[in-house]
């Protein structure tokens, strides 16, 4: 959805608002427990320094936990607590040495702009080890110090792990089932909206996250029935996407093909819906559902009988999505009798893929990341500027605690200038609030040390709890956090806090100082990603459409579904990307509106031809013909995708654009009949008009 406000009123928008199901209560609790053993030792040993080391190591590799679920969680916090000891080690020696840190901290810079590919979980990492090799290069001790310290932030890093395990055995299957919960209840919005279009391109996201990594220890029938009704709700994405197209109602036989096709998607909408709420609630309340998803089934089953008379041979997809909608109902009844149970197998961390295979694929990543037009390498050269430009400002300026600046400028910077200013403004903001708040209450009392633990605790646990709902709330927190342990080892608090609002801002100016100098506008990137979003469109609908040629009659209709599913992911994909490319677009300044609403209107076209395919794949799923010519039509297809993209890239690029030949003719003596002929000739005619919007909006598109 494309924002109609200027996009400075956007900005502070997305500043203020609160993502609720960004709240993390229970997981920021779990963390913040992690802050008060170090503290409680350090204060009882009269070691509080090193206690604080110890609780800076728990607070950072907290923060890694957020990213993946379980084992990829484990094996992220574990490299989390490596890269916090080195650094930590290493930012201690360095200190005294300007260039040397000036260097290191290039090094550390580089490595954690390129982890991105590896995932966010190894990007979070890697920014927690520069956070804490900026923080230690305040220090600056000798060998054996650095040792020392680095040592009590491996400990507070390795508790937080010791926590994260603790909890495995109380969560059971809850996220895994949730998450399916929701991807069956946002596919009964979908079928409930009175849909266009495809449905939607992040439907299945969170559950592909969850499944992908489920909890070693849940119930492995539990898993598999999980598992199952998840690939389950991808088959039923396309038969409701096969009614959506029935129910457009833009043939010959209008009334009565879209009345059937709209009363159907309206009961399996409500079935849908409660699939979703049983596998979403707490086990408490799964047997009264239970009930209740039978007296639903009934409901579906006698509807199912009213409109069976239209099910004859064009409509084969009636049958195949009551089965599916029978077969999902019984695997969530499985699972909401299964899912509490919980078993102790052998924990083994590597069990998601042999180490080969994961190290083939990372590299596989980093290669990309490598190439000259990488837009992960150039955030990882303004993560290098930041930092150095950060550090020699600090000591030019002779600031106390200048380390504040490069660590706020390295946090601040984002991929996309909306995201880097939203954070730019939330930063400062919450900085400059929480500073002066902790100021006043210290000047009003003077805390114990018992005081002090127990603030920073529940401080701790604000700022876990709001850190992906709002980072404003997250900045305020934070700071009186820091404040607070900077108060338990005898720091002034009010210096401290007037320093840390000077470093704030000052870090912030340079973060977006940098990002303007050295830009990745979205509006450069998105018109090779519409270009790729049309490309994998094309492949995916030449893969649906050879499944229909008289070529796999002979095989006996032999289906690959799997090749098919890594295709309609790679459309999905590229689709999702462009959407939120257009959404960042269309908050920079100096963004055409015109280019726009034009990138959407093309997005909106794709989303048409993604609606045909995923509806002529569903019927592979029935008990389909096969005709003649398809893989012919699904080449053209194709071609004419390659023929759209390759425009695009040419309206993309800031010179003339070039030619890039006529248009591939399709085949005419083609054999096909009744729903998929229209299907097709639908098809066809949505990347005909894709191409006529290109071409009357070229000099538009090149505005992007």
């Amino acid at each position: 959805m494309v924002r109609k406000s200027g996009p400075w009123r956007a900005l502070l928008d997305d500043v203020a608002s609160v993502e609720r199901s960004g709240m993390a209560v229970s997981v920021g609790l779990r963390c913040a427990l992690g802050m008060l053993p170090p503290l409680i030792i350090g204060v009882a040993t009269g070691y509080v320094g090193d206690g604080v080391s110890a609780a800076v190591g728990a607070l950072v590799v907290g923060f890694v936990s957020f990213e993946g679920r379980y084992r990829s969680t484990l094996r992220n916090m574990m490299l989390a607590s490596v890269g916090v000891t080195v650094s930590a080690f290493v930012g201690a020696i360095a200190a005294p040495h300007l260039l040397l840190l000036l260097v290191v901290l290039a090094i550390w810079g580089f490595l954690a702009g390129i982890a991105g590919a590896f995932g966010p979980g190894m990007s979070m990492a890697a920014m927690q080890a520069v956070e804490v090799l900026v923080v230690f290069s305040s220090l600056g001790m000798g060998i054996e110090g650095s040792v020392v310290q680095s040592l009590w932030v491996l400990g507070g890093a390795l508790l937080q792990i010791i926590l994260l395990v603790l909890t495995w055995p109380t969560r059971r299957l809850d996220g895994e089932m949730a998450s399916v919960g929701e991807v069956y209840r946002r596919l009964s919005n979908y079928a409930r909206s009175s849909p266009r279009t495809a449905p939607a391109a992040d439907q299945l996201t969170s559950g592909a996250d969850w499944l992908g990594d489920p909890n070693p220890l849940g119930d492995p029938s539990a898993i598999v029935a999980l598992k199952e009704l998840f690939q389950l709700a991808q088959d039923i994405r396309l038969s409701l996407s096969a009614l959506v197209f029935e129910a457009r109602g833009e043939f010959d036989e209008a009334e009565t093909e879209s009345q059937w096709a709209i009363s159907f998607l309206q009961q399996a909408a409500v079935l849908l819906g409660a699939i979703g709420d049983q596998l979403s609630l707490s086990t408490s309340l799964k047997a009264k559902v239970r009930l209740w998803s039978r007296r639903h089934r009934r409901l579906f089953v006698r509807s199912l009988d009213l409109v069976a008379p239209e099910a004859d041979a064009s409509r084969p997809i009636l049958g195949l999505l009551a089965r599916q909608l029978d077969r999902a109902l019984h695997l969530t009844n499985e699972v909401a009798t299964a899912g509490s149970r919980v078993v102790l197998p052998g924990l083994n961390i590597g069990s998601q893929g042999s180490l080969d295979e994961t190290l083939r694929r990372r590299l596989r990543g980093l290669g990309k990341v490598l190439a000259a037009d990488s837009e992960l390498l150039f955030h990882a050269g303004r993560l290098v500027l930041v930092l150095v430009a950060g550090t020699y400002l600090a000591h030019a300026f002779g600031l106390a605690n200048g380390y504040w600046v490069p660590m706020t400028a390295a946090v601040v910077l984002q991929g996309d200038f909306s995201g880097t200013v939203q954070r730019g403004l939330a930063r400062l903001g919450g900085t400059l609030i929480g500073a002066v708040a902790v100021t006043e209450l210290a000047a009003l009392v003077v805390p114990s040390h018992g005081v002090l633990i127990v603030s920073i605790v529940v401080l701790t646990w604000c700022t876990y709890a709001t850190y992906r709902a709002n980072y404003f709330l997250y900045s305020i927190f934070l700071t009186s956090d820091v404040v607070a342990m900077f108060a338990i080892i005898g720091s002034p608090v009010g210096s401290t806090s007037e320093e840390r609002a000077i470093a704030t801002a000052l870090g912030g100016a340079v973060a977006i100082a940098v990002f303007i100098l050295w830009p990745t506008w979205r509006r450069r990137l998105l018109p090779k990603s519409l270009a790729a979003m049309v490309r994998t469109q094309g492949a995916y609908a030449k893969a649906v459409l050879s499944c229909f040629d008289t070529t796999h009659a002979d095989d006996d209709g032999v289906l690959d579904v799997e090749e098919l599913r890594v295709l309609s992911v790679s459309a999905r994909s590229s689709r999702q990307l462009a959407a939120t490319l257009l959404e960042g677009m269309s908050t920079e300044p100096g963004t055409q509106q015109a280019a726009v609403a034009t990138a959407g209107a093309i997005l909106s076209q794709v989303n048409f031809c993604a609606l045909l395919a995923l509806a002529l794949n569903a019927e592979l799923l029935t008990e389909h013909q096969f005709f003649s010519g398809m893989i012919e039509l699904g080449n053209a297809i194709e071609q004419l995708a390659c023929y759209q993209a390759d425009r695009l890239m040419s309206f993309g690029s800031m010179s003339d654009p070039e030619e890039v030949g006529p248009p591939p003719p399709f085949p005419t003596d083609l054999v096909a009949s009744t729903v998929l002929y229209r299907q097709i000739l639908e098809l066809v005619s949505s990347f005909q008009e894709l191409g006529a919007l290109i071409e009357q909006y070229g000099s538009v598109v090149l505005m992007i």
